[in-house]
Protein backbone atom coordinates (compact mmCIF):
# COMPACT_ATOMS: atom_id res chain seq x y z
CA UNK A 1 0.00 0.00 0.00
CA UNK A 2 1.46 3.38 -1.01
CA UNK A 3 1.02 6.74 0.65
CA UNK A 4 -1.12 9.20 -1.35
CA UNK A 5 0.71 12.47 -0.79
CA UNK A 6 -1.59 14.64 -2.92
CA UNK A 7 -5.10 13.67 -1.79
CA UNK A 8 -4.65 14.13 1.93
CA UNK A 9 -6.92 16.62 3.64
CA UNK A 10 -5.73 18.54 6.68
CA UNK A 11 -7.36 17.50 9.93
CA UNK A 12 -6.23 19.24 13.10
CA UNK A 13 -5.54 16.64 15.73
CA UNK A 14 -6.67 17.34 19.25
CA UNK A 15 -5.04 15.65 22.24
CA UNK A 16 -8.32 14.22 23.53
CA UNK A 17 -8.98 12.06 20.47
CA UNK A 18 -8.75 8.42 21.63
CA UNK A 19 -8.78 5.13 19.75
CA UNK A 20 -12.16 3.39 19.69
CA UNK A 21 -12.91 -0.33 19.77
CA UNK A 22 -15.08 -1.83 17.05
CA UNK A 23 -16.89 -5.13 17.55
CA UNK A 24 -16.91 -5.85 13.83
CA UNK A 25 -15.38 -9.27 13.29
CA UNK A 26 -12.91 -9.63 10.42
CA UNK A 27 -9.78 -11.59 9.70
CA UNK A 28 -6.64 -9.84 10.89
CA UNK A 29 -4.74 -8.67 7.80
CA UNK A 30 -1.00 -9.25 7.37
CA UNK A 31 1.52 -6.50 8.10
CA UNK A 32 1.95 -3.93 5.33
CA UNK A 33 4.29 -1.60 7.20
CA UNK A 34 7.46 -3.64 7.47
CA UNK A 35 9.76 -4.48 4.61
CA UNK A 36 9.41 -8.25 4.20
CA UNK A 37 7.89 -8.43 7.68
CA UNK A 38 7.08 -12.02 8.70
CA UNK A 39 5.92 -11.31 12.24
CA UNK A 40 2.40 -12.50 13.03
CA UNK A 41 -0.23 -9.77 13.36
CA UNK A 42 -2.45 -9.95 16.43
CA UNK A 43 -4.26 -6.60 16.45
CA UNK A 44 -6.10 -4.47 13.89
CA UNK A 45 -5.86 -0.68 13.64
CA UNK A 46 -8.58 0.86 11.52
CA UNK A 47 -8.03 4.37 10.13
CA UNK A 48 -10.66 7.11 9.97
CA UNK A 49 -11.15 6.40 6.26
CA UNK A 50 -11.89 2.73 6.94
CA UNK A 51 -8.58 1.05 6.04
CA UNK A 52 -7.67 -1.91 8.28
CA UNK A 53 -4.03 -2.52 9.19
CA UNK A 54 -2.70 -5.66 10.78
CA UNK A 55 -0.21 -4.75 13.50
CA UNK A 56 1.98 -6.35 16.15
CA UNK A 57 0.97 -5.53 19.71
CA UNK A 58 4.55 -6.12 20.89
CA UNK A 59 5.86 -3.53 18.42
CA UNK A 60 3.22 -1.05 19.55
CA UNK A 61 4.40 -1.56 23.11
CA UNK A 62 8.11 -1.22 22.30
CA UNK A 63 8.03 1.68 19.85
CA UNK A 64 5.23 3.82 21.32
CA UNK A 65 3.71 4.84 24.59
CA UNK A 66 0.16 5.49 23.46
CA UNK A 67 -1.18 2.15 22.18
CA UNK A 68 -2.38 -0.89 24.19
CA UNK A 69 0.58 -2.85 25.54
CA UNK A 70 1.12 -6.42 24.37
CA UNK A 71 0.10 -8.11 27.64
CA UNK A 72 -3.27 -6.35 27.62
CA UNK A 73 -4.23 -7.48 24.12
CA UNK A 74 -5.81 -10.84 23.41
CA UNK A 75 -5.69 -12.10 19.83
CA UNK A 76 -9.02 -10.84 18.56
CA UNK A 77 -10.78 -9.62 15.44
CA UNK A 78 -11.96 -6.45 17.17
CA UNK A 79 -10.61 -3.35 15.46
CA UNK A 80 -9.07 -0.41 17.25
CA UNK A 81 -10.43 2.61 15.40
CA UNK A 82 -8.06 5.55 15.19
CA UNK A 83 -8.99 9.17 14.36
CA UNK A 84 -6.04 9.41 11.96
CA UNK A 85 -6.38 8.64 8.24
CA UNK A 86 -4.71 5.70 6.52
CA UNK A 87 -1.68 7.66 5.32
CA UNK A 88 -0.85 8.63 8.90
CA UNK A 89 -1.55 5.19 10.37
CA UNK A 90 0.70 3.47 7.83
CA UNK A 91 3.52 5.90 8.59
CA UNK A 92 3.10 5.29 12.32
CA UNK A 93 3.39 1.55 11.79
CA UNK A 94 6.43 1.91 9.55
CA UNK A 95 8.22 3.78 12.32
CA UNK A 96 7.41 0.90 14.66
CA UNK A 97 9.56 -1.66 12.86
CA UNK A 98 13.28 -2.33 13.03
CA UNK A 99 14.03 -1.02 9.56
CA UNK A 100 15.22 2.17 7.79
CA UNK A 101 12.83 4.99 8.57
CA UNK A 102 10.70 6.55 5.82
CA UNK A 103 12.06 9.70 4.19
CA UNK A 104 9.82 12.43 5.59
CA UNK A 105 11.25 15.01 3.19
CA UNK A 106 9.10 13.38 0.50
CA UNK A 107 5.84 14.08 2.34
CA UNK A 108 3.49 16.90 1.43
CA UNK A 109 3.45 19.49 4.21
CA UNK A 110 -0.16 18.72 5.18
CA UNK A 111 0.57 15.05 5.68
CA UNK A 112 3.78 15.88 7.54
CA UNK A 113 1.91 18.05 10.05
CA UNK A 114 -0.78 15.42 10.60
CA UNK A 115 1.87 12.75 11.12
CA UNK A 116 3.93 14.96 13.43
CA UNK A 117 0.90 15.54 15.65
CA UNK A 118 0.14 11.83 15.68
CA UNK A 119 3.64 10.79 16.76
CA UNK A 120 3.44 13.29 19.61
CA UNK A 121 0.05 11.98 20.69
CA UNK A 122 1.08 8.31 20.59
CA UNK A 123 4.62 9.13 21.76
CA UNK A 124 6.41 7.37 18.92
CA UNK A 125 9.79 8.67 20.01
CA UNK A 126 11.65 7.28 17.02
CA UNK A 127 9.79 9.85 14.91
CA UNK A 128 9.33 12.89 17.15
CA UNK A 129 12.80 14.33 16.61
CA UNK A 130 12.90 14.01 12.84
CA UNK A 131 9.34 15.37 12.62
CA UNK A 132 10.34 18.43 14.61
CA UNK A 133 13.26 19.07 12.27
CA UNK A 134 11.17 18.62 9.13
CA UNK A 135 8.35 20.79 10.47
CA UNK A 136 10.89 23.50 11.23
CA UNK A 137 12.00 23.41 7.60
CA UNK A 138 8.43 23.66 6.26
CA UNK A 139 7.21 26.68 8.24
CA UNK A 140 6.74 28.76 5.10
CA UNK A 141 4.25 26.29 3.61
CA UNK A 142 1.64 26.31 6.39
CA UNK A 143 2.70 28.68 9.16
CA UNK A 144 -0.61 28.65 11.03
CA UNK A 145 -0.77 24.85 11.21
CA UNK A 146 2.90 24.72 12.17
CA UNK A 147 2.20 27.23 14.94
CA UNK A 148 -0.61 25.02 16.26
CA UNK A 149 1.74 22.02 16.28
CA UNK A 150 4.58 23.90 17.98
CA UNK A 151 2.33 25.60 20.53
CA UNK A 152 0.64 22.33 21.43
CA UNK A 153 3.90 20.46 21.95
CA UNK A 154 6.04 23.24 23.40
CA UNK A 155 8.51 23.86 20.57
CA UNK A 156 9.09 27.55 21.24
CA UNK A 157 11.64 28.36 18.53
CA UNK A 158 9.40 26.92 15.81
CA UNK A 159 6.35 28.59 17.35
CA UNK A 160 7.92 32.04 17.23
CA UNK A 161 8.90 31.82 13.56
CA UNK A 162 5.60 30.24 12.51
CA UNK A 163 3.55 32.74 14.51
CA UNK A 164 5.12 35.76 12.83
CA UNK A 165 4.45 34.29 9.39
CA UNK A 166 0.92 33.16 10.25
CA UNK A 167 -0.01 36.65 11.44
CA UNK A 168 0.74 38.07 8.00
CA UNK A 169 -0.88 35.22 6.05
CA UNK A 170 -3.96 34.44 8.18
CA UNK A 171 -4.39 37.41 10.53
CA UNK A 172 -8.07 36.88 11.34
CA UNK A 173 -7.74 33.16 12.09
CA UNK A 174 -4.57 33.70 14.09
CA UNK A 175 -6.14 36.57 16.03
CA UNK A 176 -9.15 34.41 16.92
CA UNK A 177 -7.07 31.40 17.93
CA UNK A 178 -4.66 33.43 20.06
CA UNK A 179 -7.61 34.94 21.90
CA UNK A 180 -9.18 31.50 22.41
CA UNK A 181 -6.07 30.23 24.22
CA UNK A 182 -5.72 33.40 26.29
CA UNK A 183 -2.44 34.52 24.72
CA UNK A 184 -2.83 38.31 24.74
CA UNK A 185 0.64 38.96 23.33
CA UNK A 186 0.03 37.00 20.14
CA UNK A 187 -3.58 38.20 20.06
CA UNK A 188 -2.64 41.88 20.05
CA UNK A 189 0.12 41.36 17.47
CA UNK A 190 -2.35 39.63 15.16
CA UNK A 191 -5.04 42.24 15.79
CA UNK A 192 -2.77 44.91 14.29
CA UNK A 193 -2.89 42.99 11.01
CA UNK A 194 -6.72 42.83 10.96
CA UNK A 195 -7.23 46.57 10.47
CA UNK A 196 -7.37 46.22 6.69
CA UNK A 197 -9.76 43.25 6.75
CA UNK A 198 -13.54 43.32 6.26
CA UNK A 199 -15.53 43.18 9.50
CA UNK A 200 -17.26 39.99 8.37
CA UNK A 201 -13.95 38.13 7.97
CA UNK A 202 -12.92 38.92 11.54
CA UNK A 203 -16.38 38.09 12.87
CA UNK A 204 -16.41 34.70 11.12
CA UNK A 205 -12.96 33.85 12.50
CA UNK A 206 -13.86 34.75 16.08
CA UNK A 207 -17.22 32.99 16.17
CA UNK A 208 -15.51 29.61 15.69
CA UNK A 209 -14.65 29.77 19.39
CA UNK A 210 -16.77 30.13 22.55
CA UNK A 211 -17.04 33.46 24.36
CA UNK A 212 -16.31 35.43 21.20
CA UNK A 213 -18.82 38.33 21.56
CA UNK A 214 -16.81 40.43 24.08
CA UNK A 215 -13.59 40.38 22.04
CA UNK A 216 -15.46 41.09 18.82
CA UNK A 217 -17.24 43.98 20.53
CA UNK A 218 -13.90 45.41 21.67
CA UNK A 219 -12.42 44.98 18.20
CA UNK A 220 -15.44 46.69 16.63
CA UNK A 221 -15.31 49.61 19.09
CA UNK A 222 -11.70 50.16 18.11
CA UNK A 223 -12.60 50.04 14.42
CA UNK A 224 -15.34 52.62 14.87
CA UNK A 225 -13.00 54.88 16.83
CA UNK A 226 -10.72 54.87 13.80
CA UNK A 227 -13.66 55.74 11.55
CA UNK A 228 -14.63 58.65 13.83
CA UNK A 229 -11.05 59.95 13.74
CA UNK A 230 -11.12 59.95 9.93
CA UNK A 231 -14.49 61.73 9.79
CA UNK A 232 -13.41 64.36 12.32
CA UNK A 233 -10.40 65.26 10.22
CA UNK A 234 -12.48 65.53 7.05
CA UNK A 235 -15.20 67.65 8.62
CA UNK A 236 -12.87 70.10 10.35
CA UNK A 237 -9.70 70.48 8.25
CA UNK A 238 -7.37 73.43 8.73
CA UNK A 239 -8.18 75.64 5.73
CA UNK A 240 -5.74 77.25 3.31
CA UNK A 241 -7.02 80.61 2.11
CA UNK A 242 -7.82 80.78 -1.58
CA UNK A 243 -7.71 83.77 -3.86
CA UNK A 244 -10.14 86.37 -2.65
CA UNK A 245 -9.97 85.14 0.96
CA UNK A 246 -12.18 82.08 0.38
CA UNK A 247 -11.79 79.17 2.82
CA UNK A 248 -12.49 76.58 0.11
CA UNK A 249 -13.08 76.61 -3.60
CA UNK A 250 -16.32 75.39 -5.16
CA UNK A 251 -14.77 71.99 -5.93
CA UNK A 252 -14.04 71.20 -2.28
CA UNK A 253 -17.59 70.30 -1.31
CA UNK A 254 -18.25 67.71 -4.05
CA UNK A 255 -14.84 66.24 -3.19
CA UNK A 256 -15.67 66.11 0.53
CA UNK A 257 -19.08 64.54 -0.08
CA UNK A 258 -17.51 61.87 -2.28
CA UNK A 259 -14.84 61.02 0.31
CA UNK A 260 -17.34 60.91 3.21
CA UNK A 261 -19.69 58.69 1.22
CA UNK A 262 -16.97 56.20 0.32
CA UNK A 263 -15.43 56.14 3.80
CA UNK A 264 -18.86 55.47 5.30
CA UNK A 265 -18.85 52.02 3.71
CA UNK A 266 -15.10 51.37 3.52
CA UNK A 267 -12.70 49.80 6.00
CA UNK A 268 -11.61 52.61 8.36
CA UNK A 269 -7.87 52.12 8.08
CA UNK A 270 -5.12 54.52 7.06
CA UNK A 271 -4.41 52.47 3.94
CA UNK A 272 -8.03 52.60 2.79
CA UNK A 273 -8.35 56.27 3.70
CA UNK A 274 -5.42 57.20 1.45
CA UNK A 275 -6.84 55.07 -1.38
CA UNK A 276 -10.23 56.78 -1.12
CA UNK A 277 -8.65 60.24 -1.04
CA UNK A 278 -6.59 59.46 -4.14
CA UNK A 279 -9.65 58.16 -5.99
CA UNK A 280 -11.54 61.41 -5.30
CA UNK A 281 -8.73 63.89 -6.04
CA UNK A 282 -9.86 64.49 -9.67
CA UNK A 283 -12.89 66.32 -8.24
CA UNK A 284 -10.58 69.11 -7.03
CA UNK A 285 -9.63 69.91 -10.63
CA UNK A 286 -6.02 70.56 -9.70
CA UNK A 287 -6.70 73.20 -7.03
CA UNK A 288 -3.32 73.61 -5.31
CA UNK A 289 -4.80 75.15 -2.15
CA UNK A 290 -7.24 72.27 -1.62
CA UNK A 291 -4.49 69.77 -2.32
CA UNK A 292 -2.46 71.30 0.50
CA UNK A 293 -5.46 70.82 2.81
CA UNK A 294 -5.78 67.18 1.72
CA UNK A 295 -2.08 66.47 2.30
CA UNK A 296 -2.29 67.99 5.78
CA UNK A 297 -5.32 65.85 6.60
CA UNK A 298 -3.53 62.70 5.45
CA UNK A 299 -0.46 63.50 7.55
CA UNK A 300 -2.49 64.23 10.67
CA UNK A 301 -4.53 61.03 10.32
CA UNK A 302 -1.41 58.91 9.85
CA UNK A 303 -0.31 59.74 13.39
CA UNK A 304 -3.77 59.64 14.98
CA UNK A 305 -4.76 56.32 13.41
CA UNK A 306 -1.43 54.78 14.35
CA UNK A 307 -2.00 55.75 18.00
CA UNK A 308 -5.47 54.17 17.97
CA UNK A 309 -4.25 51.07 16.12
CA UNK A 310 -1.62 50.38 18.77
CA UNK A 311 -3.99 50.66 21.70
CA UNK A 312 -4.43 47.31 23.43
CA UNK A 313 -7.79 45.62 23.07
CA UNK A 314 -7.79 45.25 26.84
CA UNK A 315 -8.69 48.94 27.16
CA UNK A 316 -11.76 48.40 24.97
CA UNK A 317 -12.74 45.29 26.89
CA UNK A 318 -12.65 47.39 30.04
CA UNK A 319 -14.81 50.03 28.39
CA UNK A 320 -12.07 52.69 28.35
CA UNK A 321 -11.84 54.29 24.91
Amino acid sequence: MSIDLESTVLERITPDEKPLISSKVNEIPPCEAGESCNLPTDIVLRSSDGIRFGAHSKNLEIYSDGFPIADSVVRSAEDIILPEDSDVVLLLLRFMHYQPQPDLSLLASRLLIKFANAVEKYRVYSATGVCKVMIGLSVDDQPFEVFLYAQRHGYLSIMDKAGKLAITQEPANFFAYAHSIGDTTWRDLAELETHNLPTKEVWEALRQYPDWPPIFGAWYLKREQMREAIFDALKNPNPVLHKGGLMHCADWYPFLADVLGKMGTSIPSYKTFVQVIESCLPRLNGCTHCNIVVNNVIKSRMYTLDVIARKSLASYLDGDR
